[in-house]
């Protein structure tokens, strides 16, 4: 009997303790397409719409389109001899802020048809002669242009002429503005003030480091991603090429540095949220994944997941605590039903604060987008070349 007792004593309590809930399934939707989208080279996702941008002769075309894909306004941005656009972000009342690059010099002088006659040749046949025409002009000047919800320009900031630079992202808080560029050495970053002061550019690493995403903090800081094959901050590479999620104080400097890695890999972080989640390529003996990884304040880890893939696409943050990953997907997923792709096929993947798969809409028509945005009221926003998608 006293060996009986423990035994039914155990038997009460783990009965008593709540079963464990099986693991919840979701069902892989299709994303609706809104609308077919005029060819464009950039775009930004405002609460109130869809802003396009292309690059015209000497000239930058903008068009915002409602969640239907109707027409709101044009604005066409001509004020120098050239420009060009190639980032662009928008604030939670709907204003955007393009950079890119207009000329700030002329490549050549033009001739004049006024010069001394002196300097020219003695014309005796009386021929007419054709004016030399304008080389291209260089756009070495950085631009960043201010569009009110409207399409009303409110203000154009350049800075001082230096170079051309391939400027990859843009950031805004009230206090300024976050460029990121290359110029063929490695990523530089440049500050704007409210004002519209630019600093002076800064590099982060070396052409062996990329980073093309970031998110301004308040206090004038910024969260860099990317990857890098370089000892940076201190930290020695340990893979062959590392993701790197980077904090660079508002002076351009590196503060913290923390790389993800994985013996003899190759890793990059191509997409990331303000709220630290990040998604992006791992390739370590011949097997290819994506990786979805949350990270708090710190820099720390609080979940992460693996998913056989041929490349990551994109990342969003989405209602309470959640985020989505727009990435091509390559077999089965666990938690998802209805999905089992015989070629790499993107899919939309919901996370919960916990990490818990809870949506998948199928997007095999979204082969390469180029921006995604959760809008409250609306839903889930993706923009590609293959229109406007609404999940």
């Amino acid at each position: 009997m006293k060996r009986i007792f423990p035994f039914v004593i155990l038997t009460l309590i783990v009965g008593a303790l709540p079963a464990a809930a099986a693991p919840k399934t979701v069902a892989a939707t299709d994303i609706s397409r809104v609308n077919a989208i005029d060819e464009y080279e950039g775009a930004a996702i405002s609460p109130q719409g869809v802003t396009i941008y292309s690059n015209a002769e000497k000239k930058v075309l903008l068009t915002s389109l409602d969640f239907t894909g109707k027409e709101r306004w044009k604005l066409t941005l001509d004020g120098f001899g050239d420009q060009i656009a190639m980032a662009a972000t928008t604030d939670k009342d709907g204003t955007i802020w393009i950079a890119g690059m207009s000329a700030g010099t002329l490549a050549t002088e033009t001739a004049s048809a006024t010069a001394p006659a002196a300097t020219l040749p003695t014309n005796v046949d009386g021929v007419v002669i054709e004016p030399v025409p304008n080389l291209r002009n260089d756009l070495n000047a950085i631009t960043v242009w201010k569009v009110s919800q409207a399409g009303a320009l409110l203000t154009t900031q350049s800075d001082t002429p230096t170079a051309p630079m391939l400027i990859t992202a843009i950031s805004h808080t009230s206090s300024g503005l976050t460029i990121l560029g290359d110029r063929g050495a490695g990523t530089l970053i440049v500050n704007v003030t409210a004002a519209g002061k630019f600093s002076t550019s800064k590099a982060i690493g070396t052409a062996k480091s990329t980073f093309t995403h970031l998110f301004r903090n308040a206090d004038g800081s910024a969260n860099i991603y990317g990857s890098s094959s370089e000892t940076l901050a201190g930290k020695k590479v340990a893979g062959v090429r590392d993701g790197i999620l980077a904090k660079v104080n508002k002076s351009g400097a590196l503060t913290n540095v923390v790389r993800s890695s994985a013996n003899r890999a190759t890793r990059s972080w191509v997409g990331a949220t303000p709220t630290i989640f990040l998604v992006g390529d791992v390739r370590a003996g011949g097997k290819n994944e994506t990786a979805f990884t949350k990270f708090n304040s710190s820099f720390a880890p609080t979940w992460t997941l693996r998913l056989a893939s041929s490349g990551a696409q994109l990342a969003t943050t989405g209602a309470n605590g959640s985020h989505y990953a727009l990435f091509n997907s390559t077999s089965s997923i666990p938690g998802v039903t209805g999905w089992r792709p015989s070629a790499a096929t993107p899919i939309v993947l919901r996370f919960d604060s916990k990490g818990v798969i809870t949506q998948a809409l199928k997007a095999p028509q979204i082969k390469s987008a180029h921006v995604i945005s959760f809008v409250p009221g609306v839903g889930l926003i993706v923009v590609s070349p293959a229109g406007i998608f609404k999940g």
